[in-house]
Order: structure tokens, then sequence, then C-alpha cells
């Protein structure tokens, strides 16, 4: 049954009660009795009710409110992006409602879940999944949304997205005109859209250049500096299915990765870019000041969030009905992580 169908007073007819009765019940009214209380309540779990608050909200005001649902709220990519859209949002009087779906699609519906219940006017996510049944959660709703970090294969939304596909083929070809064949890729959890897209990236970059796709090359991990660490311990340790003379450079899906690189570098003895040349992604703040300087590729994460809210705030203010789709280009930023093998 869709889920939308399942009204009070479906469950009015379901429980042969009146349309008040289950209404007072639901909201634990005292007038209610509470052996019918518990019996409309097991109905409407059985038929998964759930009040559509955000419509409730909306017809009786303003709720000023702005949900935000990310996968990571520690990671310095995000808080750059929903700075932006915090400093945008306090301009204008609105209050942000912040969720970490940490990567999780029953958490990430939770967190929808939970917004709507709180009578947000609209949500900015970036879901787990480009197919996730979250997303049609959303429509089914109604949901005003704006998707960042990721393109949903449904074409009526919005969504702000970096081509992440692009930013791993710059990212890899650069390390070829620099004389590297063997480079590994160092990337996001395998279930992330934009860990799938980053591998195209670099498998079309390696095959533009003639050079085979290891497979072993290809390494998926939690976005973490202590991952990456544990990843070079299985390497230099010879319990991964890579050696650690199988390859002279290192592209990541994320700086946060990269930094993890040079952990190891530290844990191990190697030097950067002497024994692994590095090239991170996203150009997050901290980047400039490692040492060296890491090469990276930027994600315009303050434009992403200001283009992500500007949507959501003429969905909301101005009852825009227009769906548009903003692609950013990512841009290399060459540093001093690689070293060129060609001369």
């Amino acid at each position: 049954m869709n889920r939308r169908s399942v009204t009070i007073k479906f469950l009015a007819e379901k429980a042969n009660m009146s349309f008040s009765t289950v209404a007072k019940a639901l909201h634990d009214d005292p007038a209610i009795n509470e052996k019918t209380r518990e019996k409309i309540k097991k109905i409407a779990k059985e038929f998964n009710y759930r009040p559509n608050m955000l419509a409730k909200g909306l017809r009786n005001r303003k709720t000023k409110f702005i949900g935000m649902i990310l996968n990571d709220l520690q990671s310095p990519f995000y808080s750059e992006i929903y700075k932006a859209i915090g400093d945008v949002l306090n301009k204008r009087g609105y209050t942000m409602l912040l969720a970490d779906s940490c990567h999780d699609e029953e958490l990430e519906q939770k967190n929808i879940s939970t917004m709507i219940s709180q009578g947000v006017e609209g949500i900015i996510i970036s879901s787990v999944s480009e197919e996730s049944q979250n997303i049609r959660l959303l429509l089914d709703e109604h949901v005003k949304v704006v998707f960042i970090d990721n393109h949903p294969s449904d074409v009526t939304i919005n969504c702000v997205y970096v081509d992440h596909e692009k930013a791993a083929r710059i990212g890899t070809e650069y390390l070829i005109q620099s004389g590297h064949r063997n480079i590994l890729l160092l990337n996001g959890p395998a279930k992330l859209s934009s860990s799938q897209h980053f591998t195209e990236g670099y498998r079309k970059a390696l095959g533009e250049h003639g050079i085979p796709v290891r497979e072993e090359m290809i390494k998926y991990n939690q976005i973490s500096i202590a991952e990456t660490d544990a990843q070079f311990d299985a390497v230099f340790s010879g319990e991964d299915s890579i050696g650690r003379d199988d390859f002279t450079a290192v592209l990541a899906f994320s700086d946060v990765i990269a930094i993890g690189v040079y952990e190891a570098a530290l844990q191990h003895g190697f030097s950067i870019p002497g024994r692994y040349s590095v090239v991170g992604y996203d150009n997050i703040l901290a980047t400039k000041y490692l040492n060296p300087a890491l090469t990276t590729i930027h994600q315009p994460k303050e434009q992403t969030g200001i283009y992500s809210i500007n949507l959501l705030l003429d969905q909301i203010e101005k009852n825009q009905d227009e769906h548009r789709q903003i692609i950013l280009s990512p841009e290399l930023i060459i540093r001093a992580s690689v070293k060129d093998l060609s001369r």
C-alpha cells in the first residue's frame, strides 16, 4: 500500500471508529481510554502511519526551520558547506536543524522522518545513495528538497552536484602526466554513489592512456585517517593483496584520506613525495599547511552551500517549482606532494 494513502480517515475506517476518536488517540488524549488508544496505535503501526507534520506546519504557520541531513557532520568538507548555508539562513531569519546519517540508509530515513515531524519547511540532503528509497519518500511527501554531493537518477529533483568522475580523471591524468603508471586509488565506501563515480573517472583515465586497471589497486574504506593508516599497515605487513613496491602514487577520494597517508608516512618512515606521490580531493583548509603542501582537487564547497540554499529558499518563498540541477566543475590545485617521474 502507498504510505500516503494511510490517513487518519483510513485508520478510522479500519478501526470502525470516528475520525475524532482516532485523532485524539494518536495524540494520547486522556479522553480516550487506554485500551482504545492501544488498539488504534497498533493499527497505525501495522499500516506504517506517520502524520504529515510538514503539511500541518505549513497550513498553520511558517516554522522558519530548514533541515540539513549529511553523511558525516565531522567531515571538514561538509562543515564548509553547512557554514555557507548557515550564514545565509542567519541573515534570512531561519533556523537550521542538522542530522548525521553516517552513510546509513536506515538512519537517513529516521532523520528524514524526524525532520518532517519537526515541521521543517525544506531539506538539504546528501543522500547515502542515488537509488535510495529515501529519495522517493521525500518526493512522495512533497517535501521541498535540494540534493547535494550526488545526482539522484530521478530527473524531477533539485540538486547541486560536483562532477566526481571528472575530479578523478583530473587527478589520475595529472599523476600519469607526472610519470606515474601504478596508481593506488584510496576510495570511500563502495556503496556511496560519489565513490562509484570517482572510481569510474579513475578507470577511464587509465584506459585513455593504455594503462590496465588492476582491481587490487582500488581500495574502499571509511573516510578516516585511522582507516587509511590501517590500510597502509596491511600493505607494509604483507597482509594486503598489494605490496609496498606495487605503486608509486596515491589518488585519494578525500583530503581526510590523503592526510591518513601522511600519518602512515610518519608511522612507516616513508617520504612524500619521495616514496609516494599523493593527490587529494576536496581542498579543505588544512591541506595547504601540510608538509609538503598537498596537491588536491578543489570542490567548490562554499558555492555548493550557497547555490543549494538559494534553490531551496526559492521553492519556499517564491513557490518556485522549476527543477534545477547545477553541476559544478572541480579544479586541480598543484602544490608539492607529487614527484615528477617523467623527467
